[in-house]
């Protein structure tokens, strides 16, 4: 009955703040609600199957909204996207291993902490290496809010005296849409895609299996088979708090003290994310005919729904900035669980 409870007080804490507009609402609220639970009350421990639950729903909206159309669209952006991702990269790496030797963290931990591929992507990570969850789910959250909170004010205000490429207002589309159902086999069809990604993930494990799965299931049938609408914005957002809750009952005492422990260290950190955004957005720049806010909101690492918003309240293309949201994030969920074996061996952890 307790964790029944915890999970409904998650979402509601969810609903809540993604209701009125914090960014990263969902995920943050339900953390908020887990961590107070663990720091206040007492520890509650879930089944790791709540956890890849929580992967396969986000997995699938994802994959959802991946159109063929977007790899057409921005063909000739690829490469450009590679370099500024390279980049980008590179220089988390750096960060990873100043701040394992400006603190007490371990070096996968530190490492998990400074590469931006994704909350979600760098929990589950964590999870599965067995680094600090709490420490990485701490820096990814307010590296996300950083950006998510100062980009869209950055982009308004550097749009008003940086010449840029205008189109017409549209919609951003089903790329990043939360539309409904007609009916009841919408979620039919919803509930039969995560149990096959579960049931994949359990036969074929990898690192974050049910995200992986999920995202390719997802495109794969909405492409190829029967075309769905964009998974709803509560059924997504269950899915973030779920995922959140179990987090946010990492938090102890300890992990807090670390956290504060770390000090200037951290907030450097996050200072740096915030350079490199526009140090990637420049290389991208370069090598693109693009106008700089629009490479700005192409490249930024934090979330496409956001970032084409932005570009379509700014009468940019928002379908550009939403095919490279999304080619980045699934180049991020497929590259980065290659590449960390090699750098946590080279570690040796």
């Amino acid at each position: 009955m307790n964790k029944l409870v915890l999970l409904i007080a998650a979402f509601i804490g969810g609903y809540l703040f993604n209701f009125f507009n914090i960014p990263a609402g969902w995920l943050l609220g339900a953390m908020l609600v887990g961590a107070f639970y663990r720091l206040f009350i007492g520890d509650v421990s879930y089944s790791p199957m709540l956890f890849d639950l929580a992967l396969a729903v986000i997995g699938i909206s994802i994959g959802l909204t991946i159109k063929i159309i977007m790899f057409k669209q921005v063909a000739s952006f690829l490469l450009p996207l590679a370099v500024s991702m390279f980049t980008l990269l590179a220089a988390s790496w750096l960060l990873g291993k100043l701040l394992e030797r400006k603190s007490s963290l371990d070096p996968k931990t530190a490492l998990f902490c400074c590469i931006p591929a994704g909350a979600s992507v760098m929990m589950a990570l964590s999870r599965e290496y067995k680094a600090n969850l709490s420490m990485v789910a701490a820096f990814q959250t307010v590296r996300i809010m950083l950006l998510v909170s100062t980009i869209p004010i950055t982009a308004g205000f550097m749009s008003s005296f940086i010449e840029t490429d205008e189109v017409q207002k549209s919609s951003i589309g089903a790329s990043v849409g939360v539309g409904l159902p007609s009916s009841w086999l919408g979620f039919v069809l919803y509930a039969f895609l995560i149990g096959v990604t579960l049931f994949i993930a359990g036969k074929w494990k990898i690192p974050i299996a049910p995200f992986l799965y999920a995202i390719i299931l997802g495109f794969l049938f909405n492409t190829f088979i029967h075309a769905l609408p964009s998974m709803p914005n509560l059924l997504v957002g269950g899915g973030m708090a779920m995922l959140g809750v179990i987090i946010g009952l990492r938090f102890d005492r300890e992990s807090v003290a670390e956290f504060k422990s770390i000090g200037w260290t951290s907030l450097g950190v996050l200072m740096a994310f915030f350079i490199l955004t526009f140090l990637s957005t420049f290389v991208f720049y370069l090598l693109t005919p693009l106008d700089f806010i629009t490479s700005l909101l192409a490249v930024v690492p934090a979330g496409a729904p956001q970032m084409a918003s932005v570009a379509s309240l700014l009468h940019l293309d928002a379908s550009i900035v939403a095919a490279m949201q999304v080619i980045r994030l699934l180049a991020i969920v497929v590259l980065i669980p290659l590449i960390i074996p090699f750098l946590v061996k080279t570690e040796k952890t």
